[in-house]
């Protein structure tokens, strides 16, 4: 009885410790080779737990080797990660510094309200330089002719309406 609680004890502290960066992430955010490592890791250490007559180092070893292999991986892609991000950043500013079409270079503004809660925001409609009447033509083009129907609608830098209507008036 001794030596299974000595074995979950520091069976369970050292695949706690060799997986604990999985420990911090969602389920549907680990991939299924690290989900395979975690219970092949889980089965090796209650296999241990059932079987103390036998000896712990031909456990202890697979155990060991698929804590490696998860780490490494970890290792491995943090590596690749960031050299892609730096190169790709390079490259960015090589092409920024080459051309000069992007020195004076604004981000378009992505989402811009066009009504909110029902009332039509005049400032970001003369922002992109269109009018009511506009907003009302294109409202009637979706088939809604009170712009009360709709609760929340924006626009993005392709021209593409997102809208929320309002539940109560909502169109049949």
């Amino acid at each position: 009885m001794g030596t299974s609680v000595i074995r979950v004890l520091c069976l369970t502290a050292l695949v706690i410790f060799g997986f604990r960066n999985m420990l911090s992430m969602k389920l549907s955010e680990q991939s299924g080779i690290d989900l395979l490592l975690v219970i092949s890791a889980a089965e090796l250490t209650a296999a241990s737990v059932i079987y103390p007559e036998k000896p712990l180092l031909p456990i202890l070893a697979p155990l060991l080797i698929l804590i490696l292999v998860y780490q490494s991986r970890l290792w491995f892609y943090r590596f690749t990660a960031n050299w892609s991000i730096h190169e790709h950043l390079i490259q960015y500013l090589k092409k920024k510094s080459d051309n000069p079409i992007y020195t004076n270079y604004e981000p378009p503004r992505v989402g811009l309200s066009l009504i909110e809660n029902g009332k039509v925001r005049c400032d970001n409609l003369k922002q992109i330089g269109k009018t009511q009447l506009w907003l009302r033509q294109e409202l009637r083009k979706f088939g809604y002719r009170n712009i009360r129907q709709v609760n929340y609608l924006t626009m993005d830098t392709l021209g593409n309406f997102y809208m929320d209507l309002n539940e109560y008036m909502r169109k049949d």
